[in-house]
This record gives structure tokens, sequence and C-alpha cells, in this order.
């Protein structure tokens, strides 16, 4: 398989135990845009209180047919090269799928773990909803962005508004390689492999998450060693990382692996 490179961005005090946060849809290869890039900034809100956040977008190429244990190679391949050592990991929706896959295929690189907005597996009506989404990218990109904002708000009656929205919103960067991504997920489940995942773990989930369902994250739990779940009952796929306990609640839990660390 064929990869470039993965653009970072960083946050937080240089001197800090680094932390590598992949991210969700539409996972610009570089710097987050717009609205993105404010939603962002407030995800690395608390753990950059602790780590120095390495934000990785994903690879600027990727190859047709790719699956998410290639993909997650690639990233393996950087965490090597560049920290060497176990480091911490959070993935966000998308990017906490990547994360399971580097965790469960490459534990040695994994000195914690957080999944926000995530699971072992896509739920029944995630899977349905981004094989639509990864459809209309190879035909219209700014409905593409429209349907799958709707999907993680999950609200009727912002529906419209969100439409409307984003369509005023420039269209992802590298389409075909988002397409790539999105198809590659499609046919993850490392559900039978979490027993890998010798590090501690906290998930972190919505209620009312209709890609990642509470009963699929329930059972992640269950599976992963040592992990920790916290649920924001009423809080749809994006809410999630948007909830007002998010920065605390990770931040939280990864000072706890630190403890010799003076905040």
């Amino acid at each position: 398989m064929t990869a470039t490179l993965l653009p970072t961005v960083a946050y937080g005090d240089r001197s800090a135990p680094p932390l590598i946060l992949l991210r969700g849809l539409p996972s610009e290869p570089g710097r987050a845009r717009g609205l993105d890039a404010l939603t962002e900034r407030w995800i690395v809100g608390g753990p950059a209180r602790s780590h120095r956040v390495h934000a990785v977008g994903r690879p600027t190429r990727l190859d047709r047919g790719a699956t998410m244990a290639e993909i997650a190679g690639l990233y393996a391949d950087v965490l090597r090269r560049r920290f060497g050592a176990p480091a911490a990991i959070m993935g966000v929706s998308t990017g906490a799928s990547i994360a399971l896959q580097l965790a469960t295929d490459h534990p040695d690189l994994v000195g914690s773990l957080v999944v926000a907005a995530g699971a072992a597996a896509l739920g029944t009506a995630g899977r349905g909803v981004q094989r639509r989404y990864a459809h209309l990218l190879a035909h219209d990109e700014q409905a593409a962005a429209s349907e799958l904002a709707v999907a993680t708000m999950d609200s009727a009656l912002l529906a419209p508004v969100v439409r409307l929205a984003t369509r005023l919103l420039p269209g992802p960067a590298d389409p075909a390689g988002l397409r790539v991504l999105v198809e590659a997920e499609d046919a993850y489940d490392v559900r039978d492999r979490l027993s890998r995942v010798a590090a501690p773990v906290l998930v972190v989930s919505g209620g009312r998450d209709v890609f990642y369902p509470l009963e699929l994250a329930t059972e992640t739990v269950r599976r992963l060693p040592r992990a920790t779940h916290v649920v924001y009952p009423h809080r749809s796929h994006a809410g999630v990382p948007l909830h007002p306990r998010f920065g605390r609640d990770v931040g939280d839990f990864l000072r706890a692996q630190v403890p010799d660390r003076r905040d």
C-alpha cells in the first residue's frame, strides 16, 4: 500500500508527554478548517492540560480497496518513527475505529487509549449512512457533507438548518481518499480481538449515537481487559465530544496515567 504523509497539528506544552488525536470524518489530511478547526480546539482543551496533543489527519494518499488494518498500519509506522515508546492515543468517531484497530494490531505502541463516539464496529444504521455518504462523495460532495452532518446531529428540528449550513461550507479535501477511508470502515470489526489491548482504555459514548450505538459500545467495553465507560445518555454522535464534561472526563483519565506529572 502506498502512502505519503500524515500531517499533524500540535497543541499544548512541548515538554508534555504526547497524545495522538486521530480525527473523525471528514478527517482532512492537513489542518482542520472552519467549524472543524473550532471543534478540534474544544476537543483538545482538556487533554492539552497534561499532554502535547498531535492532531493527525488521514493519509495524504490512500489506495483504492485499502483495509482498516492497512490504514492503521500507516499510523503505526509513523508512531514508531516519531515517538518510539508507547503513546497515549485518542480517536474520535472513525478516528476511534482506526485507534482500536491500531491497538489490536500494534498493542506495543499504545500506552493508553481514549475511544470517543466509537466502538469496535459500526452499527447497522451507521453503516447504511456511511455507504450513502461514500456514494455521494463520488457525485455530489456538498450533498455528502449535508447527509453526514444531519445523521451525526440526529435532530429533525435542526436538519434543515444543518443541510443549509453544510452546503455553504467548502467540500472535503481529497474526496477520493476520504471515500477509501469510509469504505474501509464498512468492513471494520475488531470485537473478537479486543483482548489483545493491554493498555487502559476510556470509552465515551452517547446514548443516541446512530453510528456506534450504546449496545455496541457496551460490548466493546466488556471485551476490553482494562476499560472504563462514560455515557452521556441524551447525546447524539456529534454531541459526545461537545458535551460540557468531555474535556474534564478525558483529561482526568489521561492525567491518571501519568501520576508523577504535576498539572
